[in-house]
């Protein structure tokens, strides 16, 4: 046995090592200080490389000190399928019983968005056509050129229009879409929602509002004539017109048809199966509301009463149907809302009426031509001003009734 005295170096070295690292020392807080600490030990007493390294093996690299900054966590985030305000993502876990409600709710909101973009841009349109210049006989050789620049120009005016009309076809199949989810007796016991509700209201008043924007509109019409006109000279020169020329022909029909919207989105409704069910449950959600005055706003309260006589319109496809609506609305009720307000804003310079509507729409829904007591309500211009004083004469309808002096006046 060796004493301490003539141990070799490398089992004194050992002894330190083992020692140390026993005693739980501060060399076992930091590698660095430990490899530090090894290195110079090696140095001064020529320790093998190889028991240096065997050495390290029994300390713990562990880190004992709190961590006080904590690791860094990296968040994402990503949209849904459907845009979402706050910009979340989810995975489903679970099938709930409202998640395709849900949906529904979030594409129809889109969809309105969407819609008031294309009433904003049909407000705003203003025809180009007095603005064009017109060429002197001097110059009629270079009326080629102008066709051709005159056709660029309202090209671009027209694509938009183009757009408004896709936007609406897809917007009523959607609509017509998910009523007729609820068409059925077993889908009505749980929904839709009060918001499900609303939604299909605000998508129906965008629908409307574009339909009376485009009616209004007497400078489109006027556009679209001169647009062909420069097609039909400039297409002489280009081949393979067929198809612009059958996407110029929807487009004119599109145009010249008044009430083309609600048309398309009563086709699309009654495709497959019928929707007066969802269509009497929206009329009575609209009545009760209008009636209880529900913690209104104006934009709301002006959203069901544009929305409601067009509902009866769709809900009365027939005799049947008419009769089922009536027994659960009673006329009376419909022609006391009608009466109260028979103007209502749409935009700052454009207004609704509710009798001129169920009036001018009867004669392209033939079967609500039969609606006598409804058709028999007086348009604003058709009301003699004494009447007008016996109208109910409150704050929210003070406006209404200037509006109908002025237009009388």
């Amino acid at each position: 046995m060796f004493d301490s005295a003539v141990r070799p170096p490398s089992d004194r070295r050992k002894n330190v090592l083992t020692r140390r690292s026993a005693s739980g020392s501060p060399y076992s807080d930091s590698s660095n200080h430990l490899s530090r600490l090894l290195l110079r030990e090696a140095s001064e007493m020529a320790i093998p490389v190889e028991e240096a390294i065997a050495a390290l093996s029994t300390f713990s690299l562990e880190d004992e000190q709190s961590d006080v900054q904590g690791l860094a966590v990296l968040l994402s985030a990503e949209r849904c399928a459907t845009s979402s305000t706050i910009e979340y993502g989810d995975v489903a876990a679970y099938r709930l019983s409202l998640g395709e409600d849900t949906k529904a709710i979030n594409q129809l909101n889109t969809l309105v968005q969407e819609g008031k973009e294309m009433a904003s841009l049909l407000y705003t349109y203003r025809s180009c056509v007095k603005a064009l210049p017109q060429l002197p006989d001097s110059m009629k050789h270079s009326q080629g050129d102008l066709y051709l620049e005159t056709y660029q120009v309202l090209d671009l005016e027209m694509s938009r229009l183009r757009e408004i009309q896709r936007w609406q076809a897809s917007a009523a199949s959607k609509l017509a879409a998910d009523m007729q989810r609820f068409s059925r007796p077993e889908r009505l016991v749980n929904g839709p929602t009060i918001t499900h509700f609303w939604s299909m209201l605000k998508l129906l008043d965008v629908l409307l509002q574009l339909d009376h924007l485009k009616n209004a509109k007497a400078s489109i019409p006027n556009d679209f004539s001169w647009y062909k006109r420069t097609f039909t000279q400039v297409s002489t020169q280009w081949q393979d017109t067929d198809s612009m020329r059958e996407e110029l022909d929807d487009l004119q029909i599109f145009l010249s048809t008044r009430w083309a919207i609600l048309l398309n989105l009563h086709a699309e409704m009654f495709r497959t199966n019928t929707v007066e069910d969802i269509l009497q449950v929206l009329i009575v959600f609209c009545v009760e509301s209008l009636e209880l005055d529900f913690a209104l706003l104006f934009p709301e309260r002006h959203t069901l009463l544009r929305v409601l006589p067009v509902l009866v319109v769709l809900a009365t496809s027939s005799e049947k149907e008419s009769e089922s609506l009536y027994r659960r609305v009673k006329i009376t009720r419909l022609l006391s809302i009608f009466k109260n307000d028979p103007v209502i804003p749409a935009f700052p310079d454009l207004h609704l009426s509710p009798a001129a509507i169920l009036k001018e729409l009867s004669a392209y829904f033939q079967n609500f031509s039969s609606q006598t007591r409804l058709l028999t309500l007086p348009a604003p211009h058709e009301i003699p001003p004494r009447e007008l004083q016996e109208y109910p004469y409150s704050f929210k309808n003070a406006s209404i009734i200037k509006t109908i002096m002025i237009i009388i006046g």
